[in-house]
Parts: structure tokens; sequence; C-alpha cells
């Protein structure tokens, strides 16, 4: 086993996951998009709480998804909200020739000014051109940060960009998106035209094993967690892949500075302060101590619980 001392922190937080190697869970929820795009249904909804692994799911859904007849686009949303149709057009128009690394002079990408006067453009010319170029695959835009399009000025993306991409779905075949949103459905009346009848998966908590797979497998080779701390992290996270990988970056950091090869529940403990400083802003977490049972009264130990607000 190679000592925590001289191993770069395996775990990662508050960044989206790319790598399929670091990724775990997951399994039942791409079965369900896999199930769903082979039915052909043409929208399929995601939704979940703030820092459950939206935009990680979004990035693995090709990786575990194999469905050789689909090309997945990524295209996040995000501070998008605001911006004119045909800014969001030709934003997608370039996200697409990027991820498939296609020349311009292959697909001629029309300029901003051209969606501004033929908004069209981007049905009847560049995605017909897209398609040839796939030689006929069908395209799965992910469109992460959904939600963030709904916003109530008359000119904004949710007036003119959701009515679009319905006329796009109508007009393309084998146009088919995955639409990644932060809240319930049922709290964006705006964007219920657009999901009507869809397929919906809720991103929810990670299963037990899944949880467990976590904590052990990323720093496998560096540290062994006993039994009674692996059961420290999962009452404390709950299956919060976010929480998750904050407690374990913290037990990894202090790991590494003590040359400690195992972890037991002390450990996870003595870093839940820094775990919960480290949490992100927008996602106010407290600690709280109590006792678990007589036992731990005497002993002096403690059980930590975070209290996850407004997510």
């Amino acid at each position: 086993m190679t000592t925590a001392r001289v191993r770069r922190n395996p775990y990662i937080v508050g960044s989206a996951i790319a790598d399929p190697k670091a990724f775990f869970g997951r399994s039942k929820l791409f079965q369900f998009v896999e199930d769903n795009l082979t039915q052909g249904e043409r929208v399929i909804l995601l939704h979940g709480q703030r820092r459950i692994g939206k935009s990680s799911v979004l990035l693995q859904i090709p990786h575990f998804v194999a469905l050789e007849q689909f090309v997945f686009i990524p295209f996040d949303l995000q501070n998008k909200g605001k911006l004119a149709l045909s800014k969001v057009l030709h934003l997608l128009a370039e996200a697409i020739i990027k991820h498939l690394k296609l020349k311009l002079d292959s697909a001629q990408l029309p300029k901003e000014s051209d969606f501004a006067t033929e908004p069209s453009l981007f049905s009847q010319n560049f995605l017909p051109e897209i398609y040839r170029l796939l030689e006929q695959k069908s395209i799965v835009l992910m469109l992460d940060e959904f939600d963030a399009l709904n916003s109530y000025e008359p000119t904004s993306s949710v007036e003119t960009f959701f009515p679009y991409l319905q006329s796009l779905l109508n007009q393309h075949e084998k146009l088919f998106i995955i639409p990644v949103i932060g809240r319930q459905p049922d709290d964006l009346p705006k964007l219920l035209g657009l999901f009507k009848g869809a397929p919906t998966q809720k991103i929810g908590l990670l299963s037990r094993e899944d949880t467990e797979k976590l904590i052990i497998d990323p720093a496998k080779d560096a540290l062994e967690y006993t039994q009674d701390a692996i059961e420290a992290i999962v009452a404390l996270s709950q299956g919060h892949p976010y929480f998750t990988q904050l407690l374990c970056y913290a037990v990894f950091a202090q790991a590494r500075t003590g040359g400690k090869q195992q972890v037991i529940p002390d450990d996870v403990e003595r870093v839940v302060d820094e775990a919960t400083s480290r949490c992100a802003p927008d996602l106010p977490m407290e600690a709280q101590i109590a006792p678990i049972d007589n036992t731990d009264r005497k002993g002096g130990r403690r059980t930590w619980h975070f209290q996850q607000a407004g997510i």
C-alpha cells in the first residue's frame, strides 16, 4: 500500500467528474436513460437538489449509456437566461462543432448575426449538415442547468429558446434532449409544456453500496478505512455524494499529513469542523453533536449530523 503522504488527494470536491474511473453509482439512472432513448423518448427529464452531482451524471451518460446510434452533446445553460435566442443558438452550434471535433469548413457555422436575422438557419441548414457528417446518427443534447432559463423577462430565453427547442423536436426526429433541472418539475410551470408526458427521474442520494465504494475505492492503494470509520462517514453524509467526497477529502489530507494508512472513527470526527468550513457557500451546513447511547456518553464519543439547509 502506498502511503497517503506521497499521493495527491483523489477525492473530488465541487467540480463535475469527467473521468468515468472516478465516478461511482447511478447504474439504475443510466439504465433509465438508455431504456427511454431506445424506446424513442425524445425528452428525458432529470432533476435533483444542489450539489447532488447532476453535472457529473450528464458527463458520464456517454460512458455508461451504450447506444452507438446516438451522439451526446453537453451544453451548460447556466448564466444564459438573459441572452438573446441568436446568442444561445450560436453558442450551441459552437458547442456541437467543438464536441464533435468538426472542421468549420465542413459544417459552416452561421454567425450570431445570421441567427438573429434568420433563426431557422439552425434548423434548416446547420443541423442537417451535422446529421450528414454524423452519417445520420441521432443527436442527444444534454442541457445542464436548464431551469436557469426560467426568468420572466419578455425577451429572455424562456420566451424564445424553449419554443424554438419545441419546434426543433417537431422538425427533427433524430434530435433528443435530456434537460437537467435543480428543482421539482412542478415548480417550473413555464417548462411544463416542453416536459409534458416526458419520463422523469430524480437524481437522488447514493445507495449504501455505492457510498461505500465512493469512500474506499479512490484511495484504496493509500488508505484503509475500518468498518467503523466507514459507518461514521455514511452516518454523516447519508449517501449525499458531495458530503461524502468532502469528508473523505479532509480525511485523506489529514492522513497524508500524519503519515497514516488506516482511518478510524476518531479520524473522521476530527475533520468534521474543517469539512463544514469547506462546504460550498451555496449549500449551508451546520454540524451538531449528539451522543449515540449511554456507552458513548460515558466514553465521551460523539456522532455528527450535517443539517443540510435549503436543498
